[in-house]
């Protein structure tokens, strides 16, 4: 009987001589999959990287797009302990990555006395996390995926997982900055929306593109906080 072959993984180590170089030899591996650590620069004086004063995982942040050499399963444990929210979840998967949760919350039960309590460490405090991980599933298993990567260079909002021509998947995680843009290729495509913290979908109206331009585009007002637009070519 032959063996069932199964990737093989390399997380980040901790500690490490030099911070910043944490992900070099995962990078570096023969290794499948790998789960990065916190490689930003670290504060003034050295320490622990998570350490008071130290700046935010751009893991967290604003995680580097996937390239293609290892599938990337970006896991806070290894850079925000303690942090992860929808935003999070949206983010990373958006850069082409596979988010986990090092769910504190679940430490006391899922059932805890006080499940509103608030707090970093409470059940509640990490729902957000745990919706929107399973809204970028129900996305990942609706879509073409393995046709799609992430490009930063087709949205002005610089979050974008796409087959141009075929399928957009943008997000937006403010309101703030007003309409935002898509660079999309010649074709009629439906319009999807959906609330990121409501995790509610709204329709939107067919789109028709004429030649390759960047169209506005605007979250209706039902979407409030941040959200995902979803563009396919009809007919798909």
């Amino acid at each position: 009987m032959g063996y069932a072959r199964h990737p093989i993984g390399m997380t980040m180590q901790f500690p490490v001589p030099e911070q910043t170089k944490v992900n070099d030899p995962p990078l570096d591996s023969r290794a499948e999959w790998i789960s990065p650590g916190y490689d930003d620069e670290v504060f003034a004086g050295g320490g622990h990287p998570m350490a008071p004063g130290s700046p935010q995982s751009r893991w967290l942040e604003d995680p580097p797009a996937a390239d293609g050499r290892k599938v990337v399963i970006s896991d806070t444990d290894h850079y925000a302990p303690g942090r992860g929210d929808a935003l999070w979840a949206w983010k990373s998967f958006l850069r082409g990555h596979h988010p986990i949760l090092m769910d504190f919350g679940i430490i006391g039960g899922v059932n805890p006395p006080d499940p509103s309590a608030g707090g970093p460490m409470s059940y509640a405090a990490y729902e957000p996390a745990r919706w929107a991980m399973g809204d970028t599933r129900a996305f990942a298993e609706r879509m073409n995926l393995i046709e799609m990567a992430p490009r930063a260079d087709l949205s002005s909002t610089g979050y974008a997982l796409a087959n141009s021509g075929e399928e957009y998947l943008v997000l937006v995680p403010s309101r703030a900055a007003g309409p935002f843009t898509v660079l999309l290729e010649p074709d009629t495509y439906q319009v999807e929306w959906f609330s990121v913290e409501d995790c509610q979908t709204i329709p939107g109206a067919v789109t028709t593109v004429e030649s390759s331009t960047s169209i506005s585009f605007s979250p209706p007002s039902a979407a409030s906080g941040p959200a995902v637009l979803y563009l396919k070519r009809l007919g798909r």
